[in-house]
């Protein structure tokens, strides 16, 4: 008899635009969503973060993250952060995966499996040049300056400005800016709150292919974030390695991964100053 998982119905801080704040209703929600094969990153990452492995993420998270409480956070899926321009809304949203609040940080975080082994990450001198027209062009150029700007009030960057972006930043990923932006969005030191940007990578142990290909992106990881020039936040890279798998109804009852916590690792990608550590 398969065995459900526990604590799927209690409150404890999953969010999915709902009120309850349950696990089962996160899953519920995903699975309105489409997903192209259970190897999508989605899945893996709502599997972990199930209940009954918080107390294990607080314990992987310590060394970085020593006040961090997981079961206490809240944890908001899919959660939208708009580029305002003036004022205004422009664009469309930056999708974070899973966006945690608690007190003192506000955590995006980013899970990857397979996207990194099919295709590379599009830079944002190619989504600039996907613009059609001057109208168009113009607008992406008012994102790309919201998404600084979210990153340079809360100081989490050397760089002057926005030549200073274009002229170190054309070939980072554009989803990389847009979710370290959203990871900044009313965070900062001087409000009290560390932002923290969390990319969590799915590989396939048995696949050398597969962990090749994580070890290049996490090279892109590191590189990106030097050319943002990152301070004063946290970034950090955790390597999980996720086995078989199905989709989000049957996670209900029962577990469709498993994860290899003694094997987990969680790196810092940028030098952290004394106040935020």
């Amino acid at each position: 008899m398969k065995q459900r998982k526990e604590m799927i119905d209690d409150e404890r801080g999953y969010f999915f635009g709902f009120a309850r704040g349950t696990y089962g209703e996160v899953l519920g929600e995903l699975s309105k969503t489409r997903v192209n094969s259970w190897r999508t990153s989605s899945i893996p990452l709502a599997e972990f973060w199930q209940p009954s492995n918080l107390g294990r993420i607080g314990r992987l998270l310590s060394k970085h993250l020593p006040d961090f409480n997981p079961v206490c956070a809240l944890k908001f899926f899919e959660f939208p952060t708009d580029a305002l321009f003036d004022g205004e809304r422009i664009g469309r949203p930056s999708m974070t995966d899973i966006m945690i609040l608690e007190a003192g940080v506000q955590i995006a975080v980013e899970g990857k499996m397979t996207e990194y082994v099919r295709f590379a990450d599009k830079t944002v001198r190619e989504w600039l040049n996907e613009g059609v027209g001057a109208a168009d062009i113009l607008l992406r150029h008012r994102i790309l300056k919201a998404w600084l700007c979210y990153i340079h009030n809360a100081d989490c960057t050397g760089l002057g400005g926005f030549a200073d972006f274009k002229s170190n930043c054309m070939d980072i990923s554009y989803q990389f800016l847009h979710r370290t932006a959203s990871a900044c969005n009313k965070a900062g030191l001087k409000g009290g709150t560390i932002p923290v940007l969390v990319y969590q990578l799915f590989f396939d142990a048995n696949d050398a292919e597969h962990i090749q290909k994580m070890e290049e992106f996490k090279s892109e990881l590191r590189r990106w974030a030097a050319a943002l020039k990152l301070q004063n936040m946290k970034f950090l890279k955790a390597h999980f390695d996720g086995m078989h798998g199905e989709i989000f109804d049957t996670m209900r009852d029962e577990s469709i991964y498993k994860f290899d916590f003694d094997a987990t690792t969680v790196e810092a990608v940028i030098d952290t100053p004394e106040e935020v550590k």
